[in-house]
């Protein structure tokens, strides 16, 4: 039987500075910056492949890890633990094995919450800083390696995905590509199930395909030709909502195209902002410099009337048929740069009405892809699978236990993705301050 290890073997200080319950910190060895430890003694283990208590020390060994201690500033936080542990040897059929932990995965070179800051810490800083940072620890290239695999135990660890009656999809920009977002709408709450790394039409049938589409009674889409395609396709007779707010963001995107293209004086940063403003929404410091825009660029104003009606349409109790309306006058007597747009709310009526019906507000979709890609480019750019992470797996998702007492992931609630986009964006500008 192993000896077990006693108090006065062990730097009790220590132990609790290091902070992970599993492990003693043992007297008498190390320095700051490197800890040696053993499991704390809960017994002589079961064999996991027979169940058997009949085990014996097989080999002592020791392996080296990579941690960070808690509460303890850097450089000084970073460490490297020596961890002495016993593999065993079961006496009925002999397997040999090594007991769980859970501070650190079976041959990892890094404890869980180092990993979790690596993650963390790329997602602010480039891959070469952070390793700098740990002072050359992982290089690049092993930091890579470990976010995406990171990546793929944490889906894997997680139950699977619940299948809501509203399904959600959105586009948003990510720099020069545009993403999707997959999401559930459940009483009244809506939860980010997925990012897509493209709004292609491969990737949407690639996961509709692992969804239960039988459970799905709706779905709310924007007007993404790849997105309507393959709703089509693969969830014929379900019906499609539109966000009016959809529309609305297609005005403005053509407002500030026009609007740039009126070179020299407009686009410089605060008079685009202005113009891109409902008038509800203008301070009184901003009404200058808009009747100085109008006047300047007479040409606008059309696109601006238009543009602030269906806001003042769309915020003051809006209905489909105020909707329809406002199509049939810009058909009717401009501006021509907006003819397409009204055809398109015109041809989408029946869907806007089905959105009307089902009680959701106007823009409360819309806006999630607005604020996405607007935190998207506001923050430091990174590869895809960080990407995932910022918007994903920086929260925990909400579960849902269902009849048969299994349990399903509903997803990260919406307000908790922008709230950490929003917190990641206070960091940055913390770090990267002038």
């Amino acid at each position: 039987m192993p000896r077990k290890i006693h108090e006065p073997d062990i730097d009790a200080d220590r132990t609790r500075q290091l902070g992970l319950p599993e492990l003693w910190v043992q007297a008498g060895c190390g320095d700051d910056f490197a800890y040696h430890v053993c499991p704390k003694w809960t017994g002589v283990p079961f064999c996991p492949h027979c169940g058997c208590a009949e085990t014996t020390v097989h080999m002592t060994r020791t392996r080296m890890l990579y941690d960070i201690l808690p509460n303890v500033p850097e450089p000084k936080c970073f460490i490297k633990l020596h961890f002495d542990y016993r593999s065993y040897q079961c006496s009925a059929c002999k397997n040999v094995f090594v007991p769980e932990y859970a501070f650190a995965s079976p041959k990892s070179r890094m404890t869980h919450r180092f990993e979790d800051f690596l993650v963390r810490t790329s997602i602010n800083y480039s891959l070469d800083k952070v390793s700098r940072l740990i002072n050359r620890m992982v290089s690049p290239a092993a930091i890579k390696q470990l976010i995406d695999r990171w990546l793929q135990e944490k889906g894997d660890t997680q139950p699977s995905v619940y299948t809501a009656q509203t399904l959600c999809l959105l586009t948003y920009e990510n720099r020069q590509s545009f993403g999707l977002l997959v999401l559930n709408v459940d009483n009244g709450h809506i939860y980010l199930v997925d990012v897509l790394p493209e709004a292609s039409a491969e990737a949407l049938r690639a996961k509709l395909r692992l969804m239960e589409a039988d459970n799905i009674r709706q779905i709310i889409t924007d007007l993404t030709e790849s997105t309507v395609e393959v709703v089509t396709e693969r969830l014929p007779g379900i019906p499609s909502l539109i966000d009016p707010g959809t529309y609305y963001s297609i005005v403005q995107s053509e407002l500030h195209r026009e609007a740039e293209s009126r070179i020299r004086w407009l686009p410089m940063r605060d008079k685009m902002e202005v113009i891109m403003t409902p008038q509800k929404k203008l301070l009184a410091s901003q009404q200058y410099t808009f009747r100085q825009i109008l006047q300047r660029r007479p040409e606008l104003l059309g696109i601006y009337t238009a543009y602030n009606r269906m806001y003042n349409i769309l915020t003051e109790g809006w209905s489909t048929q105020l909707l329809t309306e406002w199509a049939e006058s810009i058909l009717q007597s401009g501006p021509d740069c907006l003819a397409p747009i009204a055809q398109s709310v015109l041809s989408c009526t029946q869907n806007i009405k089905l959105y009307e019906q089902a009680g959701f507000s106007a823009m409360e979709f819309s806006s999630i892809s607005e604020q996405i890609t607007r935190y998207t480019r506001q923050l430091r750019p990174c590869s895809f699978a960080l990407e995932k992470v910022r918007l994903l797996y920086l929260n925990a998702s909400d579960t849902v236990q269902l009849e048969d007492g299994s349990i399903r992931r509903l997803g990260v609630p919406i307000e908790k993705v922008l709230d950490t986009l929003k917190e990641l964006k206070i960091e940055q500008e913390r770090i990267y301050e002038p």
